[in-house]
């Protein structure tokens, strides 16, 4: 669940982003699109912390893609510091939100076999 901890960090990178970086070196972005795309990044990544939507983290794929095209597209050619900022946040997102919740853990099938060789009952 490390990245999931990353991505809420990065979310609220993106909060704080309009306060590190004033409006003239902004450019086309506001700060309101800074603040609803933090909140649904962190928001995503809580979600993830339940088991029943334990695959939230699949949004913040698709917010991160968001990102880094509003970002290219809207900043073209001449891309203001706030916007490098934002395309890197984009891109640490993409990185991070394709890692499973419980990457170091081994599969749920490998533990009801290894159970199932001990002869114990699955605990999960």
């Amino acid at each position: 669940m490390w990245a999931r901890v990353a991505e809420f960090m990065l979310g609220c990178w993106l909060l704080c982003s309009p306060f590190i970086f004033p409006e003239e070196h902004r450019g086309a972005v506001s700060a309101l699109v800074d603040f609803g795309l933090g909140g649904l990044v962190m928001t995503f990544a809580l979600l993830s912390y339940w088991r029943p939507t334990r695959y939230a983290h699949v949004g913040t794929l698709l917010l991160s893609l968001a990102i880094i095209l509003l970002a290219r597209i809207m900043l073209a050619p001449d891309i203001p510091p706030a916007g490098q900022n934002f395309m890197m946040i984009g891109l640490l997102l993409l990185m991070f939100s394709i890692v499973p919740n419980k990457s170091f853990d081994a599969p749920e099938a490998w533990h009801r076999w290894l159970s199932e060789m001990n002869g114990e009952r699955p605990t999960i």
